[in-house]
């Protein structure tokens, strides 16, 4: 899996885990990275971290502390999960294929007042891809189940763009050693000149590509910016306010 997803979501689980508590669903759809996000989740009040690729699974996977403060592992067969997590999670699961049915299966599995944490990728250039969504767009597809209490941003900072640097590092490069090639044919030019700075020239091209570890904690959503991702808190609401907002909606669309 590629390192760079899994620092994504390490960060993610460590910050999303105040918003947490009790019984929670982690939508997984990589069993590699289980463990160590239901350890981050455990660290703070949360008793049980259930996981599998699908809330339709009856089998689940189940880890928790146990009497040694070990983390146990079962498999758990829940014949029913309606109203039985206290909080869900979701990292890019949802694409425009298949919320609806993602969304209604997270609402049915929520207690009252259960806190939904979803993250998706931000289209930022309207473009025509399945698995990335606007705000807005998002917050038409679950207005009528969940209340969007926070909504945060993750990464600025896109490899594309430290690529376009490596690139252009690898055409100076290259010039370089075409010139010297025609006037060093010996190399005694380069090993005297040239060697130590072009070593320092590759560790200083390896660090413009690295991503800083600020980029990859989420801070609050400014819509002027343009993340990589988009974090956000919700809230089931409850079913009486549910069918208000129902009945509401079809008079207006009468009128």
């Amino acid at each position: 899996m590629n390192s760079e997803i899994i620092k994504n979501n390490i960060f993610k689980y460590n910050f999303i885990k105040k918003f947490v508590n009790g019984r929670i669903f982690d939508h997984q759809q990589n069993v590699f990275t289980a463990y160590t996000s239901a350890k981050i989740l455990l660290e703070n009040n949360v008793s049980e971290v259930y996981s599998s690729n699908t809330l339709n699974s009856k089998k689940k996977d189940l880890r928790k502390y146990n009497e040694k403060l070990e983390i146990d592992f079962n498999i758990e067969n829940i014949k029913n999960c309606e109203n039985y997590f206290d909080s869900i999670i979701s990292f890019e699961n949802i694409n425009k294929k298949n919320y609806s049915e993602n969304i209604e299966n997270y609402f049915l599995c929520l207690k009252e007042k259960g806190i939904l944490i979803i993250s998706v990728l931000n289209n930022k250039q309207n473009e025509k891809n399945i698995n990335k969504f606007t705000l807005d767009e998002l917050n038409k597809l679950i207005n009528l189940k969940f209340k969007i209490l926070e909504v945060y941003s993750q990464r600025f900072i896109e490899k594309s763009i430290n690529k376009q640097n490596e690139i252009i590092f690898k055409k100076i490069r290259k010039f370089l050693a075409f010139i010297l090639i025609k006037i060093d044919k010996n190399r005694l030019l380069y090993i005297k000149y040239f060697q130590k700075n072009i070593s320092k020239f590759d560790s200083f091209n390896e660090n413009i590509k690295k991503i800083s570890d600020e980029d990859y904690i989420p801070i609050k959503y400014n819509k002027n910016n343009k993340p990589m991702y988009l974090i956000l808190v919700c809230e089931k609401i409850e079913q009486l306010h549910i069918k208000t907002d129902l009945i509401n909606k079809h008079r207006k669309e009468k009128e």
